[in-house]
């Protein structure tokens, strides 16, 4: 069983320029990406444009920078995909039927009645 291959760490006094260059050259390199962590798969997509620029490369060499930076980028999505938590879905239940006035209908108060103003009530005992 073989093992995947994995990067050094950023060496002492390396810029996070020329560690994103390392990891997009592994990349390039192995084609593996299991072993990257999304911050060095997020480095290596920023320093693409710079290692794409320089004026020595050659069109064979973008074509296949290229296709490492769609790796990269592949990986990232797919991780995202499974970083996000599925919604948990509402349980179904049968559609209960409202009758006004029945067992599920809101709960109102009866009005008060009051007299009119004016009226008195005479009570006699």
């Amino acid at each position: 069983m073989s093992r995947l291959p994995t990067i050094q760490p950023p060496a002492d006094g390396e810029t996070l320029h020329g560690y994103g260059c390392r990891v997009l050259a592994f990349v390039l390199e192995t084609g593996c990406t299991a072993t990257l962590s999304d911050q060095d798969l997020e480095l290596a997509d920023h320093v693409y444009p710079v290692a794409i620029a320089h004026p020595e490369v050659l069109v064979l060499a973008v074509d296949r920078l290229s296709a490492a930076r769609t790796e990269v980028l592949a990986a990232l999505a797919r991780r995202r995909r499974m970083a996000e938590v599925p919604p948990v879905p509402e349980p179904s239940c049968p559609p209960v039927r409202e009758l006004p006035g029945g067992r599920l209908s809101p709960l109102q108060p009866q009005p008060i009645a009051r007299p009119p103003a004016g009226m008195a009530v005479d009570i006699h005992f």
